[in-house]
């Protein structure tokens, strides 16, 4: 048998990347390839809820990528990558991202799109191969989608993410809106995670210009379980500038509710945010009204005024 390829999201995986490498993988191997689904981290509880309700098994830990053959999903910057990526031999990227700094020796398939989540784009690739899909992986995908795009109501849910949702609803034999109010309220759940834990579970490290930045979200319809720990949240913030040499540090803290969010910051750079979205910081926090997606809504706006610097 060939040498196999390995379909993997990013570090600290979401249930987007976990969900997409499930089922591009599954659908790679109804083509012949030798495709094995991996992750890069931990599986997060609303992920874990999402697996055990369409009865999957997460996929295995891939802990390096060194002399491997991956297709990446849901990323394409070495910064979020599996350890040892800039080693491997990348064969394909599925993403809907900005494009980062991947480079190959050969050409690749590199498929991306301005949409609200990966699984959007799987799915438009099982049409495309003219591949059923089997109720559980539409299940899964239908939850990386809605997971993504909140329900539908982040400002990236586009009309392609909105059909493929009511597509992959029917086959799965779920109500969209209920289901989707399952995913929140699973979302939602901290648990027992200590402030550290809390800053990492959703975080991506970027490239800005000269700057390390790194960006972490908590999305919640309890936002006050993470505000009322705020010094606490904020000293781990620090130890995590000091520990990984970053320049900002931002950790977002989204009120799936109230569609709004606030910024902790950390970092030498925290007055480029005060510039980046032309308001004001107190106590090392940011009001954001209307900030709910840090692909399109954060990312964007730091990049400019850092590479501007």
């Amino acid at each position: 048998m060939s040498q196999p390829t390995y379909v993997v999201g990013h570090q600290q995986p979401d249930t987007d990347s976990i969900t997409a490498a499930i089922s591009y993988a599954r659908l790679k191997q109804q083509q012949g390839r030798n495709a094995v689904a991996a992750r890069a981290g931990e599986i997060n509880p609303e992920t874990a809820f999402v697996l055990d309700r369409w009865a999957r098994e997460p996929p295995a830990h891939l802990e390096s990528g060194r002399d491997k053959q991956l297709i990446l999903v849901d990323h394409n910057e070495y910064s979020q990558a599996v350890e040892g990526a800039n080693a491997a031999t990348v064969t394909e990227v599925l993403d809907h991202h900005r494009i980062g700094d991947l480079t190959t020796s050969e050409p690749i398939h590199f498929y991306t799109e301005p949409v609200g989540s990966t699984a959007t784009l799987v799915f438009e690739q099982y049409a495309a191969a003219d591949v059923e899909l089997d109720s559980q992986t539409a299940g899964l995908l239908l939850s990386g989608l809605l997971s993504d795009t909140v329900v539908c109501r982040s400002p990236t849910t586009t009309e392609k993410d909105r059909v493929a949702a009511e597509e992959l609803a029917a086959i799965a034999g779920v109500e969209q809106e209920a289901y989707g109010k399952e995913l929140l309220a699973e979302k939602s759940k901290l648990g027992e995670k200590s402030p550290r834990e809390m800053v990492v579970a959703d975080f991506k490290a970027f490239e800005f210009g000269d700057s390390h930045v790194g960006i972490g979200q908590i999305e919640t319809v309890d936002p006050d379980q993470v505000l009322s720990q705020q010094a606490a949240v904020l000293a781990a913030m620090d130890e995590l500038v000091e520990e990984r040499g970053f320049d900002l540090l931002v950790l977002l803290v989204t009120d799936l509710l109230a569609e709004e969010s606030t910024a902790l910051l950390a970092g030498s750079k925290t007055d480029v945010v005060a510039a980046a979205f032309e308001t004001t910081i107190n106590d090392r926090t940011v009001s954001l009204s209307g900030v709910m997606s840090r692909k399109k809504q954060v990312v964007p706006p730091l990049e400019k005024a850092l590479t501007a610097e």
